[in-house]
């Protein structure tokens, strides 16, 4: 079995070399001629220096370049960050400066983005530019692609241990425009990608349609999964106008339905509101050769999952619950759906999650506790984040038969798991907001919006939205002296925050926030006072 991230391509090539392993348009590279590229590129890596665990960042769009540059990182030993291609230049510099990034990979659109701002990045020493001629000017030395390729030494890289850092991947429940970034190790990686394979049954021959971004966890484990099965990822997607791809709204629908209604895919990994806009397609011969389809990042409206079954009768569903920034927590099929409305489902394979006391033992059946996972998919922390580190990744309790004690990742979700193992979140203790795939943090919103210092206190809650699953409504009571009202506070929210954290709805409330017995906001009540707020959004409206 792979050990680290490029070598779940190496493996197939081993057994498979013709087989195909990237597919982009009408261009093929077969398992063999995707390990050469990125053996080249990982020696090219090793030529200028850089050393077992530094950065690199990749700025492109879906692609066999970027693909071999994000392995390539892997292979000389270094960590990749995948960098958003549409997103924020302002954004994407900030993640770069966080992470370190010595060496950046990226196109000339992306260079154009970030050229200005490259003088505040003091780690990075290199930029890598494809398809494109170096500029004359640039805070940072640029090498062309072709160059950087040529000056591959042969000796080979160094081979990290799978539990070193491996990739660092944007977390979707953040707080500001730059967030935090998840540090995840080859061992995470790897045992992701195999994860996700067995939950959905990938197998050698499959073409499984990459319609989300390398830059999150999510689009990147699509990935992996597909290579550590020797299938074929397709990189075909139109994207969606950049804008609308910041805010959640996922691939161009009208061409990802097209796609599959050429009947050739088999497998396919996208965003619920996706989902909910191909729910209103023709889908054709998607019928006859789409054999598993997953909904990452939660649960379908109920009218739009109904639909989906009917047009694909003999596709597995799989809807993908996560915790946290737990990517790919449970998985779920609308026949256990049925059985249990309000489950997330159960671990995938090689991953478990218990439910447990306040001392730290096991809950029994039906008794709520206190979320955690254990296992080879506990990733190895916040990036720079020690704060934030210690208060998710703790000691697990302890086992018998253990002389050591592992680290588990702590959500600070409370659950209850019935005897069948399907786990059902405790509404009262998760301010996960998910909105449009992402994972929201009510309370990093909540911070924000506090930190304008125009509100004295705040609450962020979901509202049930049937295309988004849910949108964020802040409320809000002014501080004593400001000038405030809702769309003053939107203003502000809108300065601060990234778009797919701004809130639906702004309420400036004259009265103190309603209070639970404990003495904190009650959410659960305002969640309930807004529920039917947005209940007559047409359900084809799909951004």
């Amino acid at each position: 079995m792979a050990q680290l991230a490029h070598e779940l391509v190496e493996a197939v090539a081993a057994w498979a070399p013709g087989a195909a392993a990237l597919r982009h348009g009408a261009e093929r590279i077969s398992y063999a001629g995707l390990a050469g590229a990125i053996a080249a590129c990982g020696a090219a890596l090793q030529a200028l220096g850089l050393a077992e665990g530094e950065r690199v960042a990749v700025r492109l769009p879906a692609s066999a370049t970027a693909v071999t540059a994000l392995l390539g990182a892997s292979g000389a030993g270094c960590a990749f960050v995948a960098l958003d291609p549409h997103g924020e230049p302002g954004a994407g510099a900030a993640f770069l400066r966080a992470s370190g990034a010595r060496l950046l990979v990226t196109d000339p659109a992306g260079l154009d983005a970030l050229e200005e701002l490259l003088e505040d990045c003091p780690s990075l020493r290199t930029v890598v530019l494809h398809g494109g001629a170096a500029p004359r000017a640039c805070p940072v030395p640029v090498l062309a692609w072709e160059d950087f390729l040529a000056s591959a030494i042969q000796a080979g890289p160094p081979a990290p241990a799978a539990a070193t850092l491996g990739a660092l991947v944007h977390t979707a429940a953040v707080g500001g425009a730059a967030g935090r970034m998840l540090a995840l190790s080859h061992r995470n990686l790897v045992a992701g990608a195999v994860s996700t394979a067995r939950c959905l049954g990938i197998r050698q021959g499959d073409r499984v349609l990459a319609a989300l971004p390398f830059h999150g966890d999510d689009g990147l484990n699509v990935l992996l999964a597909a290579f550590s099965a020797g299938a074929t990822a397709v990189l075909d997607m139109v994207p969606a106008a950049p804008r609308a791809l910041a805010a959640g709204a996922g691939p161009d629908h009208a061409a990802l339905a097209g796609l599959l209604e050429r009947g050739d895919i088999t497998g396919i990994v996208a965003l619920p509101a996706t989902w909910q806009a191909l729910a209103g397609h023709d889908l054709g011969r998607a019928a006859d050769c789409l054999r598993y389809a997953a909904c990452a990042g939660g649960g379908l409206a109920g009218e739009a999952l109904a639909a989906l079954r009917q047009a694909l009768p003999r596709t597995r569903i799989h809807l993908l619950y996560d915790v946290g920034d737990a990517c790919r927590s449970t998985s779920l099929t609308p026949a256990q759906l049925d059985e249990r409305p309000c489950s997330i489902g159960r671990a995938l394979p090689y991953s478990d999650w218990l439910v447990v006391r306040a001392d730290g033992s096991e809950c029994a059946p039906g008794e709520t506790g206190e979320l955690v996972r254990r296992g080879a998919q506990v990733a190895l922390g916040y990036w720079n984040d020690a704060r934030a580190s210690a208060e998710h990744f703790r000691f697990l309790p302890p086992a018998p038969g253990l002389a050591g004690r592992a680290t588990g990742y702590w959500p600070g979700v409370g659950a209850r798991k019935d005897l069948d193992g399907y786990l059902y979140l405790s509404e009262g203790r998760n301010d996960t907001i998910t909105s449009g795939g992402f994972r929201i943090s009510g309370r990093e919103v909540e911070k924000i919006v506090v930190g304008t210092g125009l509100v004295a206190e705040a609450a962020a809650v979901g509202v049930a939205h049937p295309v988004l699953g849910q949108v964020i409504a802040v409320l809000a009571t002014p501080r004593r002296g400001a000038r405030l009202d809702s769309t003053i506070l939107f203003g502000a929210c809108r300065a601060r925050l990234p778009q797919h954290m701004l809130p639906a709805m702004v309420d400036v409330r004259r009265s103190p926030l309603p209070r639970a017995r404990d003495g904190q906001i009650d959410r659960a009540l305002l969640a309930g006072e807004l529920a039917p707020l947005f209940a007559d959004v047409a359900l084809h409206a799909a951004p």
